[in-house]
């Protein structure tokens, strides 16, 4: 692994046909590996967009050694992909904002039955519980140890848990560790960019 040359799926779910014009420059821009593939998939529910987005990466002529997840409303910085693969870590992810108050962080330390945002300050790398998967970049390994589906939106006693958080437990159990760098801070867009900016503090960036 450590002389590995990856090559990657980039992967866009869509709920809808959506997607911002912002998302489409930042994807454009991206910094990437030589050996990588755009993949976008339009047409079901999220969490059966991103399996048959896994599916597809499993199955691709590359033989891709990861996916990177970027959702439709997700604004990357250049150098995203290419600073979360040199961590080579199975599971790793940037932090976006929630784009409704209270914009709290998407990742998650479990507090009892809760769920608690991580904090800004401390370290650039974080071990988690759960993390959303808006921009989310996971190796091969890890879903061909889990077994499908990876991704499942599912309603329990406590409430509904959404796919990402799903796959977040399921990987745990297999013993992956869910790590975020909280210096890698996208863009989330509703009607304007929620980020983060000085001091780890939420920050609004205007859209026009």
């Amino acid at each position: 692994m450590k002389d590995e040359i990856p090559r990657v799926v980039i992967a866009v779910p869509l709920g809808s046909p959506f997607i911002y014009w912002r998302t489409v420059a930042a994807l454009l821009e991206m910094e990437r590996p030589l050996e990588s593939d755009l993949m976008v998939f339009q047409g079901a529910l999220v969490d059966r967009a991103r399996n048959y987005l896994i599916n597809q990466m499993l199955n691709h002529p590359l033989d891709p050694t990861h996916i990177f997840f970027l959702d439709a409303d997700i604004v990357p910085r250049t150098d995203t992909l290419m600073k979360l693969l040199r961590h080579r870590l199975p599971i790793v992810s940037g932090l976006y904002r929630k784009r409704l108050p209270p914009y709290e962080p998407m990742a998650f330390l479990k507090r009892g039955p809760f769920l608690k945002p991580i904090a800004m300050k401390g370290p650039r790398l974080k071990t988690v519980d759960t993390v959303g998967a808006g921009c989310l970049l996971i190796r091969r390994e890890v879903f061909e140890k889990i077994g499908e589906p990876w991704f499942t939106s599912e309603w329990r006693t406590e409430g509904h848990l959404s796919e990402d958080f799903s796959f977040c437990e399921k990987a745990k159990k297999a013993g992956y560790k869910i790590v975020v760098d909280v210096t890698i801070t996208p863009l989330h867009l509703e009607p304007m960019g929620v980020g983060t900016g000085p001091g780890g503090k939420v920050a609004f960036v205007p859209m026009n």
